[in-house]
């Protein structure tokens, strides 16, 4: 576990005739270890530690698992199930028109002020031609299940890539040096589900935008770690 040292600590302070290997960035002692870690953390804006190494005895590096370590490892975003409610209206309304067409028929010829038809006389030609538009809506609804299968975005240690398809499949990669800006869109919908759409521009597209994913959950959180993490980059 390593050791965070927040006091300030001036590197000045660091004795030269101590045993120091900065090849290796290994000291000799934990004191000019701290210096170090506190210098980096300042002047990076990101936190360092110190810990034991196999050298000298102690070095100062960037602490992981924090989020301006992100990407730490290959992350993988899918979208929101709650993005798709539209969808799961549509299908529902198929399903009535498929399981009900006769109902609905009677309810257009009321509607029409058309009276007098009992159910069993209602036009058969009509029922199938709901059922059909009720099996129609419901096949076009369930095209969320292959855009949510199908449509993956990811953070890797080189760059972001978004990748389409299922068998055959698309990637468009966008290096994190590349990325010119990072915005998220929201309607007011999206905001009372927590979802968003990310929009990447690569520098090299005069604007145009390279990468866009729908519903993704918590896309604000996701731009500021993401503008952490290519910043963190630039220090480097």
């Amino acid at each position: 576990m390593g050791i965070r040292f927040d006091a300030p600590i001036d590197i000045s302070t660091m004795n030269t005739s101590n045993q120091i290997n900065w090849q290796q960035k290994s000291f000799a002692r934990i004191e000019d270890a701290q210096a170090l870690s506190t210098l980096l953390t300042h002047e990076t804006g990101l936190p360092y530690v110190v810990r034991k190494d196999r050298h000298l005895g102690f070095t100062a590096i960037r602490q992981a698992n924090t989020s301006h370590s992100f990407p730490h490892e290959r992350y993988q975003f899918s979208q929101a199930w709650r993005g798709f409610i539209g969808d799961y209206l549509r299908l529902g309304i198929g399903f009535c028109l498929m399981i009900q067409p006769e109902y609905l028929q009677l309810l257009v010829l009321d509607r029409m002020n058309v009276s007098g038809f009992p159910l069993e006389s209602t036009y058969p030609e009509l029922s199938e031609g709901v059922f059909i538009t009720g099996l129609a809506i419901a096949l076009y609804s369930l095209r969320f299940v292959y855009r949510y299968f199908a449509l993956k975005l990811w953070f890797d240690q080189d760059g972001v890539v978004l990748k389409t398809g299922i068998i055959a499949q698309q990637q468009v990669q966008i290096r994190y040096t590349d990325i010119k800006t990072i915005s998220v869109k929201q309607t007011i919908i999206d905001r009372l589900l927590g979802i968003g759409t990310i929009h990447l521009d690569s520098a090299g597209t005069n604007g145009t935008v390279d990468i866009v994913f729908d519903n993704l959950l918590n896309p604000v959180e996701l731009r500021v770690r993401l503008q952490q993490w290519i910043d963190g980059r630039a220090h480097r």
